[in-house]
């Protein structure tokens, strides 16, 4: 089945060439590599077809692997040594979604121009977390179409408007110093505006005789319980690319 998409991929290639006069070659040898044997045969051939139509079109890699094994190393260590043993990355540009069934690990790794323009960091984090539900759901076909969809509507609106960047977070900053001086000066106003100083004990505002306690209890109103989320998801960038990494 790969040999036969190889050449089908290769043909395409090749007819690009002649109709059109341009050459873009992908640098990997499949697209589709379902070790893990994840996907129905059907599966496999629309889902390589569909990634190898995409690196003709616009030239950059993209690929999905799949696993039994990680021979010992973690998500993203792994998925960076197939990007040499793929050879992977067209004019240095592709992205990999790696999914082993070993502990139930994936990483995207974007690298070279889908890194630094497309596929950005807080983009990556997003599709993965979009994600990981259909792998957690067996539904690993779904979660690789949908994965080619991103990929592909992210590299268009970058051909059309150009190059993707990471948030910027001077606006929320500098609301914040707003708020921090305003703040300030009504303390200080109000601090400012006391006339009188305020007694430590409640009894001395009441007159003396005018008041009886015959019974007394502790009641509590409000109480306060403080959770924090608990991800097992990681990211990180390094080597001249991005990883969004999980487990499912």
């Amino acid at each position: 089945m790969k040999k036969l998409w190889g050449a089908f991929c290769a043909l395409a290639c090749s007819a690009a060439l002649l109709a059109g006069g341009i050459s873009v070659s992908a640098e990997s040898e499949y697209k589709v590599y379902d070790y893990g044997d994840l996907l129905s045969d059907s599966e496999e051939t629309a889902l390589e077809d569909k990634l190898c139509g995409i690196a003709d079109m616009y030239g950059h890699d993209v690929i999905v692997y799949t696993t039994d094994s990680m021979d010992g190393m973690d998500a993203g260590e792994f998925t960076e040594y197939l990007k040499g043993k793929l050879d992977a990355g067209i004019d240095g540009s592709g992205i990999i979604y790696m999914v082993s069934m070993e502990y139930r690990d994936y990483d995207i790794y974007s690298f070279g121009r889908m890194y630094d323009e497309i596929m950005i960091q807080s983009i990556t984090d997003d599709m993965a977390e979009d994600l990981q539900p259909y792998l957690s759901d067996g539904r690993y076909y779904d979660a690789f179409d949908k994965y080619a969809d991103k990929v592909l509507s992210e590299i268009q609106y970058v051909e059309e408007y150009g190059p993707n960047e990471e948030p910027s977070f001077a606006i929320p900053i500098g609301i914040g110093c707003g708020l921090l001086i305003g703040l300030i000066t009504v303390l200080v106003m109000k601090s400012n505006m006391k006339t009188t100083r305020a007694e430590s004990m409640a009894n001395n505002y009441v007159r003396q005789g005018s008041f009886k306690l015959t019974n007394s209890r502790d009641i509590f109103l409000y109480s306060q319980v403080t959770r924090t989320k608990r991800s097992s998801d990681t990211s990180s960038s390094g080597g001249g690319g991005g990883h969004s990494s999980g487990k499912f």
